[in-house]
């Protein structure tokens, strides 16, 4: 069985006019919900063995504010095809990891959203109603998935455990 966190970014900061999209920053409300999302995990027990980041600023904050809940610590790869990537790119990212250990990806809309809905087979109604109206800033998407590698990953495998939005913690 294998278990993928699916993190969009947390709220970021449109406040400096003329930086480069990648070089946002979080802003207060994104900053002040990460405690809570990783306080969450720490107490569902939610542990990735290894986590996929997009390399904007954003993101890397938001892993940042989360990262510190994860015991043991897991590995982290930065990178740059998250940032602009679509949702092939994504799952295309999980599925070269092959393995089966449990995931977490930290990326961007609309491919988060994407993903999601690509991977989703049925789960939570709850989960399943809220996910399928939006997914915001901080949402975090848990998944099991009956396969026994990534590399075998596809459409619609996937059984949406949990939907956290962060201004329901």
């Amino acid at each position: 069985m294998l278990r993928l966190y699916l993190l969009r970014h947390a709220k970021s900061s449109w406040a400096e006019p003329g930086k480069r999209d990648i070089d946002r920053k979080l802003n207060a409300r994104g900053e002040s919900d990460l405690p809570n999302i990783a306080n969450l995990m720490k107490g569902r027990g939610w542990v990735p063995a290894h986590v996929y980041c997009s390399d904007a600023v954003r993101t890397r904050e938001t892993l940042a504010g989360i990262e510190g809940s994860f015991v043991p610590r897991p590995g982290i790869s930065y990178r740059a095809d998250l940032y602009s990537g679509d949702t092939d790119t994504y799952m295309h990212c999980l599925m070269a990891h092959g393995g089966n250990e449990a995931l977490m990806l930290v990326g961007h809309n609309p491919s988060c959203e994407g993903l999601a809905m690509q991977l989703v087979s049925d789960g939570d109604p709850e989960s399943l109603k809220t996910l399928a109206m939006k997914y915001p800033t901080g949402g975090l998407a848990v998944f099991d998935i009956a396969l026994s590698s990534w590399s075998a990953l596809k459409p619609h495998c996937a059984h949406l455990v949990d939907f956290i939005i962060p201004r329901e913690l």
